[in-house]
């Protein structure tokens, strides 16, 4: 079973948007809209942000190609004879800070939330560097965001990173699958991405990996946590690709010597603004490591102020209902789900790939990781508590009730006995892998269902819409020591109303 998402390449970047000219149309790819085979979204609630007339002026170089568009917003094409000198190179890309320093424009609100409200001042800037798997570096964006927020700085956020789970060269701005201008509209926290601040090659020759520092600029910033204290193999997976190489700053008021944790000891002491700083010094600043950082109600502020408002955009969205079109089909009997695009469902978040590799040397697996069987009965008692609801209303229809929801799977579990498990419970498993086809090119039969993703869209899409799908389950079963299942239950819980647990 595989659907049109498999052929569709996006890149719906908020602050690079632009109308582009036929000379350089690589640089941007949307959804044909006249191609049939394209499915067409209704974004009539939800139009581009920034929107930009066509026009746009180039500076042509030896080394690049610029493009200036009329809000300022600029993408550049880097020529092979970028790669050939590392000085040049530096030269061609400029300085971030100086970037920051001769910053003279700011895209235009779209939302009128924006424009009703006081946004802070923003030519005072704060990033940090990510750290672990997608879901950790949301978290470190939510404390970020707040530091930001707190000490009235605009934030620029890294892209996600490539990791221990998805190793790539690049990864994908946030703007890719979240919507950044309602964010800010909602937070009150100005925002820009690290592709606005310094555009950097994403795919340089191989060739060029193992030196590719040599063409980096000193990126100053201050540990904490314990993360930049010592600068060997620091993010080798960030730094490369922004070009920036890890420099150590370290306030004299820092007497925990780079291993700070305290919120407030780094919003207060190791961010302050001083008075002998320089310039640039005050206008920049960074935290290493923003992840492990605690204080009391910090997670409650965290979600409430930052992660209730990061919503996933309508592109992202659109692909999510593609999948549960085909997954959910309408049934016959689909009186109670008059307004809804998709039938009630249950969801499961069973994560086990790499979490049963951490049961302890001899540990029984039934100690360590939530069995299939205890999820089976969970979703047992959500059917009797549904069924005993509809029997106590006025509206009850028996077709409807007695007919067990579908219950999706999104796992990472390989061991074939587990999932024959999970098929005799006739649950449906979400697989972003390619259907495998035999010698005359039929597809083989498969446990799960196959969606093409990876193939499609890359490594960082199939865990993005599964978090995507795990927030429109009516009911969401995830595990208690997931990341990716806590951020659901949050948001599937705030946003929809659903009924989340977490075991």
């Amino acid at each position: 079973m595989l659907m049109a998402l498999v052929h569709i390449h996006y890149t719906n970047n908020i602050y690079r948007q632009g109308k582009v000219g036929e000379d350089h149309s690589s640089l941007e790819r949307t959804p044909h809209s006249n191609d049939p085979n394209f499915p067409q979204y209704d974004n009539s609630n939800n139009p581009a942000p920034h929107s930009i007339e066509p026009s746009f002026t180039t500076v042509d170089t030896t080394l690049a190609t610029t493009y200036t568009y009329s809000n300022g917003t600029r993408i550049k094409e880097f020529k092979p004879a970028f790669y050939q000198s590392a000085q040049p190179a530096q030269e061609e890309m400029g300085s971030f800070l100086k970037t920051l320093e001769t910053r003279s424009w700011w895209p235009a609100p779209h939302h009128e939330e924006v424009e009703a409200r006081a946004l802070p001042a923003t030519d005072r800037f704060f990033s940090y560097l990510p750290m672990g798997g997608g879901n950790n570096q949301f978290t470190s964006l939510q404390r970020a965001a707040l530091l930001a927020k707190d000490l009235k700085r605009t934030l620029i956020i890294p892209p996600i990173s490539p990791n221990s789970h998805i190793k790539v060269w690049a990864g994908p701005r946030y703007s890719e699958f979240y919507d950044l201008e309602s964010f800010s509209a909602q937070s009150g926290i100005p925002v820009l991405e690290w592709h606005d601040v310094k555009q950097t090659p994403e795919n340089p020759p191989g060739s060029l990996t193992h030196h590719w520092n040599n063409f980096g600029e000193d990126f100053p910033c201050i540990a904490n946590g314990g993360i930049g204290v010592d600068n060997g193999h620091l993010y080798d997976h960030f730094r490369p690709q922004f070009l920036m190489n890890f420099k150590s700053i370290a306030p004299a008021e820092d007497t925990t010597h780079g291993k700070a944790v305290e919120y407030s000891f780094a919003r207060d002491v190791l961010l302050k603004d001083k008075p002998d700083q320089s310039e640039t010094d005050n206008m920049w600043k960074c935290l290493s490591c923003p992840y492990f950082l605690n204080g009391p109600d910090l997670n409650d502020r965290a979600w409430k102020e930052i992660g209730l408002h990061m919503k996933f955009n309508a592109k992202v969205e659109a692909m999510a209902d593609e999948i549960l079109d085909a997954l959910l089909p309408r049934p016959a009997t689909a009186a109670t789900t008059i307004g809804r695009r998709h039938p009630e469902f249950i969801i499961v978040h069973l994560r086990r790939g790499d979490i049963v590799t951490k049961c302890k040397p001899g540990q029984d697996e039934k100690d360590c990781l939530v069995q299939i069987e205890e999820i089976a009965e969970k979703v047992d008692e959500i059917e009797k508590k549904r069924r005993t609801k509809a029997l106590e209303g006025t509206d009850f229809n028996a077709d409807v009730v007695f007919e067990r929801l579908p219950v999706l799977v999104t796992t990472n579990e390989k061991r074939l006995e587990e999932l024959e498990k999970l098929e005799k419970l006739g649950w449906i498993m979400l697989d972003h892998g390619d259907a495998e086809k035999d010698e005359q090119g039929q597809a083989k039969p498969s446990k799960t269902k196959k969606l093409g993703t990876m193939t499609a869209l890359g490594p960082f899409y199939p865990p993005m819409l599964d978090a995507v799908l795990l927030t429109r389950g009516d009911y969401l079963i995830g595990m208690a020591n997931s990341r990716m299942s806590q951020l659901a239950t949050q948001r599937g819980s705030a946003w929809y109303g659903h009924s989340t647990m977490l075991m």
